[in-house]
């Protein structure tokens, strides 16, 4: 029995419902100059303006000090700042232009943020941060290739994340997952041969490249139950709302970041009233099953991006517009991951019919060119090539 009779205090009864996310849209009518000059830039490029965020803040993240943790109520531990996002457009959709567009508008004072690199298997991974190496004392210790520790991956095709994961036992897919959780990576055997990253002791992101009807890997029911899918933040990296924009005549204003904000060596970030009111209502929704499994991990990432605005902006501490300014990057992801849904949900005649009417489409405009049949065919992409193969043998194709 509980209650004021029996000295026990009452638990109180909170409200069902969870704060809904701000409008995307507000996030580019921020005068944040950051954020100005990200945008200008992106227009400048022709490129996604939330592409180029998420690259930015991705960057920012891989500027604190790997010792940093976000800490709420309901976790005084702390949580590491480490995140994934998947980069969603057709295949070689910019990947390279949003890097190069985020290295032109802002500086990281005095910096080296690392390059993206991939890797084949999860076991890859850790020998991307450090090896093992025996001392003078015989003793074997763990050097870092990195001194902030930190580590960039990225997977140019969601397709060759998924071949890879179930060809090596789904280390890919588990090391993502130990990896944004901040665990303990690697291991060693019984002659201690192997190498052991220790958890929580570095800063890492994760980009993968998302063709839309292949992102399977990302949101089946195996990713979903086993927490994969629940990881990701979405980007669109095609935009079709920039392509009737100008390019501005007016190049664009480079911002410095400064990092002294961490120089008082503060070891945790604490989250804002609103943010544990947010954090208490989303777990007490989880606990009547009111919460879906793929956002599981949505305000968490949500927190994560609020601190990567706040370290854009030279602070160490939040305020309530990053929380703002992190709900409205978080609502574009949740509409970009609906149709990236949708796209994977489509019927698979619906998608070969659509391929093989964008293959007809270049076919037709090679011939016009004067190409040879040979010439065009060598033009495809693979999967439009396959699609070739397969009309011709169905006697639905002829060759000219």
């Amino acid at each position: 029995m509980t209650g004021e009779h029996s000295g026990v205090p009452s638990v109180p009864t909170v409200p069902a419902t969870v704060e809904p996310l701000p409008s995307p849209e507000i996030l580019w009518r921020s005068e944040r100059p950051e954020l100005v000059a990200l945008q200008w830039e992106a227009r400048r490029r022709i490129a996604s303006p939330w592409g180029m965020l998420a690259v930015a803040l991705l960057e920012s993240l891989l500027t604190i000090p790997h010792g940093v943790l976000y800490r709420s109520k309901l976790h005084p531990d702390g949580s590491p700042l480490n995140l994934a996002i998947a980069l969603v457009g057709s295949s070689g959709a910019g990947k390279s232009t949003l890097y190069h567009g985020v290295a032109y508008a802002l500086e990281f004072l005095g910096a080296d943020v690392p390059d993206p690199e991939s890797v084949r298997s999860g076991e890859g991974i850790p020998a991307l941060m450090g090896w093992m190496e025996k001392g003078e004392d015989g003793a074997v210790v763990l050097v870092w290739r990195r001194g902030d520790h930190a580590v960039s991956l990225h997977y140019d095709e969601v397709g060759q994340l998924g071949a890879q994961a179930a060809r090596t036992g789904s280390t890919i897919s588990d090391a993502i997952k130990s990896l944004t959780s901040g665990e303990r990576l690697g291991g060693q055997n019984s002659k201690g041969d192997g190498l052991t990253i220790p958890a929580r002791s570095y800063r890492a992101v994760v980009t993968v490249a998302v063709q839309p009807s292949r992102a399977a890997p990302l949101l089946n029911d195996e990713a979903v139950a086993g927490g994969l899918a629940a990881r990701f933040v979405y980007a669109l990296v095609e935009d079709p709302t920039i392509a009737h924009l100008p390019i501005p005549t007016r190049s664009t204003e480079r911002v410095t970041v400064p990092l002294t904000q961490r120089d008082n060596g503060v070891r945790f970030v604490d989250a804002l009233p609103v943010m544990d009111a947010a954090h208490e209502a989303d777990t007490r929704a989880a606990h009547r099953g009111e919460r879906e499994p793929v956002d599981s991990r949505l305000l968490l990432n949500r927190a994560i991006i609020a601190i990567a605005f706040a370290n854009l902006a030279g602070r160490a501490v939040l305020i309530d517009e990053d929380w703002e300014l992190a709900g409205a990057f978080m609502a574009q992801s949740l509409q970009t991951r609906e149709a990236v849904q949708d796209a994977v949900a489509a019927p698979v005649e619906d998608q070969r019919a659509r391929l093989e009417a964008k293959m007809m489409e270049r076919m037709q405009t090679m011939r016009g060119e004067g190409a040879t049949f040979q010439e065009a065919r060598r033009r495809l992409s693979r999967p439009q090539g396959d699609a070739l193969t397969a009309m011709i043998r169905e006697s639905r194709f002829t060759p000219w």
